[in-house]
């Protein structure tokens, strides 16, 4: 049997990849980045009023997140490799889930500071990372889309768990809100244990595509077995590195800050978080619209004009002019979403899947430390200044290198040197 879903009959449609990989990871997802991303900005204004804190102080709790998130994915990654993406992911939900439970108790910033520690070690092993890596052994091509499926997570789990938990809040208080979010990463742990498996190979597959590119002549797109110091030492790295830096920082440095922005334009909190239904909404449609076009036009060309939406969507936050700020976010939602796919898929499409685990673990330094400032270097300018205005430059001027450094890349593309049935 040939073509992408050989290995298992009744072709892709029976592909364990596609019926249980993807929504399982999905799930995965929309749990670990939904909640510490989207969801913990519902308690920012309850934590500023009830510790009698900054804004910039509560922010640096996601800086301490996603900086223990971008150290300790370097270790996780290695580990993805050589032991496998389930044990990592288990341990990861574990600790997440520690870390929302702990949040009920928080009474000081130290107390915070720490909830958010243990909420990083989570997420380097049941975040982005590990999850790309464990959806990418599956797929040679389409990974784009699969990719795209799964990312789309995210983006439901953001538009989404703001509103809820900001409603929770209001009903059953925000101290007993947090319990919702810790049993919700516990259940996770089912899928990890009977659902999740590490290779095709384990079940008699072979990945999606990778017989159809064989057959075309295709060069092998596993790739090599490389180290840190072969990773670090390509170029390719490093121009990827940069646009994840600073789409990563705009991303969380505009996402973490818009209710508090809005609460300053006179709206109220329940209302301002709407918001993000139409950025993350937005972003959902990107996800899966990205991987759809790739197919076609290829990775390049469709994240040129993602970070193009993200750049136009930054000047026109920056312009500080309310009515624009629905047309920003749906069009900052799109860029996005297109890009976080396309950020993943191109890592598996320069290196390959056998070292992808170190290769996520170095791109998650980036991309973390840069999701790391954006909502607390956001939140500073505005203290500083009143508004938010100069934060939306210096995410402008970001997207804008971040564009000019995938215009350097040279990237391949599997799905276009194979037709698709």
């Amino acid at each position: 049997m040939s073509g992408p879903g050989a290995g298992l009959a009744g072709g892709p449609r029976g592909f364990y990849g596609w019926w249980a990989i993807v929504p399982a990871v999905f799930l995965i997802l929309l749990a670990t980045n939904g909640l510490t991303v989207g969801g913990i900005a519902a308690f920012d204004p309850t934590l500023i009023s009830e510790l009698g804190v900054s804004r910039a102080d509560v922010k640096l709790g996601d800086a301490i997140q996603l900086g223990v998130t971008a150290i300790l994915t370097l270790l996780t990654g290695w580990l993805a490799d050589r032991f496998g993406v389930r044990i990592v992911m288990a341990g990861g939900l574990a600790a997440l889930a520690w870390g929302f439970f702990s949040l009920g108790d928080v009474r000081s910033l130290s107390d915070l500071y720490w909830t958010r520690f243990w909420m990083g070690i989570g997420l380097s092993g049941a975040g982005l990372a590990i999850c790309v890596v464990a959806v990418s052994r599956w797929f040679v091509t389409r990974r784009g889309l699969a990719l795209g499926i799964v990312l789309a997570g995210t983006s439901l789990g953001n538009a989404l768990f703001p509103w809820i938990f900001t409603r929770i809040i209001q009903v059953e208080g925000w101290r007993e809100a947090t319990d919702y979010a810790g049993w919700a990463l516990l259940a996770m742990l089912f899928l990890v244990a009977f659902v999740l498996r590490e290779w095709p190979d384990r079940l008699g597959l072979k990945p999606y595509g990778a017989e159809a590119l064989a057959a075309a002549g295709a060069p092998d797109p596993s790739g090599v077995e490389l180290s840190y110091a072969q990773i670090l030492g390509r170029k390719e790295f490093w121009l990827m590195g940069i646009a994840a830096f600073g789409t990563f920082y705009t991303i969380l440095g505009v996402n973490n800050n818009m209710i508090l922005h809005m609460q300053n334009l006179g709206v109220r909190p329940e209302i301002g978080a709407l918001i993000a239904l139409p950025l993350f909404l937005a972003g959902l449609v990107g996800k899966l619209a990205s991987g759809w076009l790739t197919d076609l036009y290829g990775r390049k060309p469709v994240w040129m004009i993602s970070l193009s939406l993200m750049l136009a969507a930054a000047l026109m936050l920056a312009a500080m002019n309310a009515s624009l700020v629905p047309v920003a976010a749906v069009m900052m939602g799109l860029g996005w979403g297109a890009n976080y796919t396309l950020l993943q898929a191109v890592a598996g499409d320069v290196f390959g899947a056998r070292s992808l685990g170190k290769v996520m673990g170095a791109v998650t330094v980036l991309d973390a430390s840069g999701g790391a400032l954006g909502p607390y270097v956001t939140a500073r300018f505005a203290d500083a200044s009143g508004n938010y205005q100069s934060s939306f430059m210096v995410v402008a001027l970001l997207v804008a290198v971040a564009l000019l450094s995938a215009r350097a890349l040279n990237v391949p593309t599997p799905d276009m040197q194979v037709k698709q049935p």
